[in-house]
């Protein structure tokens, strides 16, 4: 792994500086469901899990080591994997979001993953990308349930307070995508309302390239920046996000956004797509998305 430590271009004369900014790791990861019928060269998720998660231990306790407070956006949880990533990580790690499908327990969740010692939620909600979006619903043809959740975080040792969002948009409804992420983006403008004005990450998986229909809804109101188009570093040699179960990437549908874009809170420093293929497993079809960024 490649990430470099956060700090390590600063001086002692910066001290004040970087005791008002805050350093934050923000991951993105479509983890794949525990499927029980397997696609070419997929491993159950009892193969999966270990490296998975040792995966996200790593970058967690690489983000700490270097000051910076790591937010975990994931996709495609089911209930026992939720439980299993938990375990992993231990018992100081929570989340919030729901399975998709009742908004209790069943179906996939996409879940916002952070450690009780660095923040505290403030506010959060769940909701689901359809016209109406406080109901369990399908929207616009969708072949799935599809949500976003929302939280509201402060930071305990400094009282610093952003928001951070985190969706999965429809594979199968092209206008399912773009209305759904027009659903996603009102319930972001909608919580600055009455906790802004706040710094804003958002991440997911869209099933929309750059330049596609999901993502260029989103680019073209000009609210946030994707980290690819940022100027932040671009670590390690992967390009792209999809991989199925195979060596070679297909595609470029995963992403870290932030912002507001007008409004300069965050400062984006580096990415980087990281393997998904560990001793000859793949330990999901998707490649994890890891930004770091300082708010300022």
């Amino acid at each position: 792994m490649h990430l470099r430590p956060l700090f390590v271009c600063f001086v002692a004369v910066a001290d004040v500086v970087m005791a008002a900014s805050l350093p934050l790791r923000i991951v993105s990861f479509n983890i794949r469901y525990a499927a029980t019928s397997l696609d070419t060269n997929e491993k159950p998720w009892s193969d999966r899990r270990t490296g998975l998660i040792n995966q996200l231990k790593s970058v967690t306790a690489n983000a700490s080591s270097s000051g910076a407070v790591p937010v975990l956006g994931l996709q495609e949880v089911l209930d026992a994997q939720l439980n299993d990533i938990k375990s992993g990580l231990g018992s100081e790690w929570t989340h919030f979001g729901f399975g998709r499908d009742d908004g209790k327990k069943s179906g996939e969740y996409n879940p916002i993953i952070y450690r009780t010692a660095d923040l505290r939620l403030v506010y959060s909600e769940q909701k689901w990308l359809s016209p109406t979006p406080d109901k369990v619903s399908f929207g616009w043809g969708a072949g799935s349930r599809r949500v976003v959740v929302i939280g509201v975080f402060e930071h305990i040792a400094t009282g610093t307070r952003f928001m951070h969002a985190n969706t999965h948009l429809d594979n199968v409804s092209s206008q399912a995508r773009s209305e759904g992420i027009k659903v996603a983006l009102a319930r972001v403008q909608a919580v600055q309302e009455q906790y802004g004005p706040l710094a804003v990450t958002l991440t997911g998986d869209f099933n929309s390239e750059p330049n596609g229909d999901a993502y260029s809804t989103l680019a073209d109101t000009g609210y946030l920046t994707e980290m690819w188009n940022s100027g932040a570093t671009r670590l390690g040699t992967n390009q792209l996000t999809y991989t199925g179960f195979s060596t070679t990437g297909k595609s470029r549908i995963d992403f870290v956004w932030f912002g507001p874009a007008d409004e300069d809170r965050y400062s984006a420093k580096q990415f980087e797509f990281l393997n998904n293929y560990i001793d000859s497993v793949f330990i999901s079809d998707h490649r994890m998305v890891v930004a770091d960024l300082t708010l300022k």
